[in-house]
């Protein structure tokens, strides 16, 4: 062996293990030393100094560092305690307990992600949306692409035997709610409620189970027929059974054994962020997509007096459009030539909504809605020019029925407490304030800002 071998500098590595092991004696002094025995407290705290003056000298050989890296592993050995030598997974679990608490901070105060489960602020948001297959249904691997980029879930029926095709009605409906349990729940092991449709093919039952939020009645009208409710379906009913065990019989076609009558995804809702700090700072804006608990609207509208058309009965996250701010009165006004220019007012009587008296702005829904209504007005049918349905007048906003949104000092307002009034931007097809009033200012958590998944064109900032 050489002089120059022996007397080798350290080199990076050696220095960074040492490095470590300095950080852990520290550690272990700073916590322990008033529990140590004066002994042990003195080694450590001697074997500690001199692995950081070995450190500290740049020309250190690599068996003098080591030597003094030993000095103190012997220390740490009598003395580390749980703090040395700890195995890996308790390191893991102290990493992904200090991430969880970090982002919980972050949910808490500044962002939280929500998933959008229903339509009623489409065509801004999408809810959960089918996409029906006609022809061959997709193999594994295009399901797969499908789930990572879309978040699609695919379902399929399967016929087991030969014959016509019908939907079996549950006491009268079209599904019934049941629990899924493992692998169907919520992240494949929380129980949730699903619905589920029960076929009949040749004398026996096939049925599909789909998330409790998507309406599965609208994909059976467009695919069969092309018909706009399972209410224009011929229902037959067994003489042998009750009305609970009628029929919709869904299509003329024969199906044989191993067809495939039925194939779709279920694509994920609009995943996005709300800003949570914002409305800490600033009042909320008319024509701001927020998010709402819905725990204490009722509760709250009871004291108001409002004359709710139903109730939520629910504690969940709404996300709907700002129509109201405290103190705004608000009029729906349906033109007097939409009752007499044929136009189809099955899913309500389309409406301008006003606001103190002006055309709400402040969001191009707005402008859509609106400009959809102007059409019904002036033309005849129901064709649409966009997405947008325009607005309905129903409930609290039935047509020129004048609705003040409370102010907290507004001398009829027993709670003392500002409201809101929410819509959503798919009129024809949303729950909102019209029916149950009023959101109170302390359930509003904030406002959508940013789409991040799936990967489609309303990837991006929230409009």
């Amino acid at each position: 062996m050489t002089v120059s071998n022996q007397v080798r500098k350290a080199n990076r590595r050696e220095r960074k293990g040492a490095k470590e092991l300095l950080r852990i004696g520290l550690k272990v002094w700073f916590y322990r030393n008033d529990r140590l025995p004066p002994i042990e407290e003195r080694a450590l705290q001697i074997a500690n100094h001199g692995l950081r003056d070995a450190l500290k000298a740049k020309d250190i050989s690599s068996q003098e560092l080591e030597k003094k890296a030993r000095i103190l592993d012997e220390a740490l050995r009598k003395s580390g305690g749980s703090y040395y030598h700890k195995k890996n997974w308790v390191e893991n679990v102290e990493m992904f307990l200090v991430a969880a608490i970090v982002i919980l901070g972050i949910r808490s105060f500044f962002v939280q992600p929500f998933i959008i489960p229903t339509n009623s602020m489409f065509p801004s948001f999408y809810g959960m949306t089918p996409h029906i297959y006609e022809e061959e249904p997709p193999n594994l691997l295009e399901r797969g692409a499908d789930k990572l980029l879309l978040g699609a879930s695919h379902y399929r029926m399967e016929a087991e035997s030969s014959g016509t095709l019908y939907l079996v009605l549950q006491n009268g409906s079209s599904h019934r709610y049941v629990q899924a349990n493992f692998p169907n729940g919520r992240f494949f092991i929380i129980p949730t409620m699903v619905r589920e449709y029960v076929f009949e093919i040749g004398g026996k039952e096939h049925s599909i189970k789909v998330p409790a939020e998507f309406d599965m009645d609208e994909l059976l009208s467009k695919k069969f027929a092309g018909i706009e409710s399972l209410r224009d379906l011929p229902m037959i009913i067994p003489q042998d059974e009750s009305l609970s065990r009628g029929r919709l019989k869904l299509t003329e076609k024969k199906f044989s054994k191993g067809d495939i009558p039925l194939a779709f995804d279920v694509l994920l809702g609009d995943a996005l962020f709300v800003d949570r700090m914002s409305y800490n700072f600033i009042t909320p804006k008319v024509g701001d997509p927020i998010v709402f608990r819905t725990e204490s609207i009722d509760r709250f509208n009871y004291e108001l007096g409002t004359k709710s058309f139903s109730q939520i009965g629910e504690d969940k996250y709404y996300i709907k459009r700002l129509v109201g701010e405290p103190g705004d009165q608000l009029e729906m006004r349906v033109p007097k030539s939409i009752f007499t220019n044929g136009t189809d007012v099955r899913k309500g009587v389309p409406g301008i909504l006003y606001r103190n008296d002006k055309n709400i702005d402040g969001s191009s829904a707005f402008d859509e809605n609106r400009r959809q209504t102007e059409y019904f007005a002036e033309s005849a049918g129901d064709q649409l020019l966009a997405d947008y349905p325009g607005y309905r007048a129903e409930g609290l906003l039935a047509n020129r029925s004048i609705l003040k949104v409370p102010h907290k000092n507004d001398p009829d307002n027993p709670t003392g407490i500002n409201g809101y009034l929410a819509m959503g931007d798919n009129s024809t097809d949303s729950l909102d304030g019209r029916a149950w009033g009023f959101v109170p200012e302390h359930e509003l958590v904030g406002r959508a800002l940013f789409v991040y998944y799936p990967f489609t064109k309303r990837w991006g900032p929230s409009k």
